[in-house]
């Protein structure tokens, strides 16, 4: 069995366990990191000295970082492309979305809106994450091909990039407007898994003043 090491609060959590909901394989989830800790422990920092969530055990090998967890998996049980190239076209926007989406999002936007009191916020680094994420998503809309973005079936960018819209519509910034991004979207919320896996209240990390 799979065993996940991550609190579910947590954004680079979120898109492994909904992967592996959707793909009905069987997993283990532990509370680890934030306010259960656990991930400074050396027995956690021998399988990944980052001291980071998530981590994953299967079969007596470890991997840690959330993508290439991912990619696992999708290799694995997800009929993820055998052929080189076919599969470079796809990871390339999971690797693409780590800059241009997910640090926009999550260690600056996330953190200063939810985590930062207002008086010490950092706004010229919340008007460039919002600059930044118009025209990153802008492009990733273009990606989609019919309810996702591999057509009729969720792949490797659907869980990378689709798991961080919960926060990216629920977060108070200036978005762009882009219908078919919003639209795409609300098809994830219409799932079982994406509903209990990403769409998890975050407002209880909420500190004063924020």
């Amino acid at each position: 069995m799979i065993r996940i090491h991550g609190r579910i609060t947590s954004a680079n959590v979120q898109p492994v366990v909904w992967c592996l909901e959707e793909l009905g394989v069987e997993y283990e989830r532990l509370d680890v990191g934030g306010p259960f800790g656990g991930n400074d422990t050396p027995e956690y920092l021998a399988m990944n000295p980052l001291g980071l969530v998530p981590v994953m055990e299967q079969d007596g090998e470890v991997l840690s970082e959330s993508v290439t967890m991912l990619r696992y998996i999708m290799r694995r049980y997800g009929g993820h492309p055998s052929d080189p190239m076919a599969a470079a076209k796809i990871e390339r926007w999971a690797d693409m979305s780590r800059q241009h989406i997910y640090t926009p999002l999550i260690p600056t936007l996330f953190w200063q809106l939810i985590r930062t009191p207002a008086d010490e916020r950092n706004n010229a680094g919340v008007a460039g994450a919002v600059a930044a994420l118009k025209q990153s998503m802008n492009i990733f809309q273009d990606l989609i091909e019919g309810p996702f973005v591999g057509g009729d079936k969720l792949n490797l960018v659907d869980y990378q990039i689709g798991s961080l819209l919960y926060r990216y519509y629920e977060l108070d910034f200036e978005r762009a407007d882009l219908p078919g991004l919003r639209a795409y979207y609300d098809r994830l919320c219409e799932r079982p898994a994406y509903r209990d896996c990403v769409m998890i209240d975050f407002m209880g990390m909420k500190v004063p003043g924020a």
